[in-house]
């Protein structure tokens, strides 16, 4: 199953840490204004606090993939990093993950997944209510 030496307590390790820190979703994209139709936006990520960014080293290390984000600050000013894995990573993440992750991680993912693959790219008025929430909140009019 895994190409390169990595031991399988490690994988272990990180579905553990996946289950108590990691977080995967599928979201919908505000609509084009040009085409009217919306994107999938399927990532999972770790979050961690910047002085403990040597753990998602680790992670990605065992994993093979993803990439590390920040530091950045957070609304509470803390010094904040984030494990990221696109698109194309989640699959293979949940692959790896999968048999060591707890029934409600499993279920995440296969939401997710499932909603990516049966994506409809059709705006609906929903979109819209969100693009103007987004607008409201920032001070903009339409």
């Amino acid at each position: 199953m895994i190409e390169r030496d990595v031991k399988e307590t490690d994988i272990a390790w990180c579905a553990g840490f996946f289950d108590g820190e990691g977080h995967v979703s599928c979201h919908r994209s505000y609509p084009n204004p040009k085409t009217g139709r919306v994107s999938p936006q399927l990532y999972a990520n770790v979050p961690q606090t910047a002085d403990n960014v040597e753990v998602l080293e680790f992670f990605r290390s065992v994993i093979g993939f993803g990439r590390i984000k920040g530091p950045y600050k957070t609304k509470l000013g803390r010094d904040k990093c984030a494990l990221l894995f696109g698109v194309k990573e989640v699959e293979p993440l949940f692959a790896m993950l999968r048999p060591y992750l707890r029934a409600d991680k499993t279920l995440a993912f296969q939401r997710a997944l499932m909603n990516y693959w049966s994506f409809d790219h059709n705006a609906t008025a929903e979109d819209y209510m969100r693009i103007s929430k987004r607008d409201k909140k920032k001070g903009m009019m339409r």
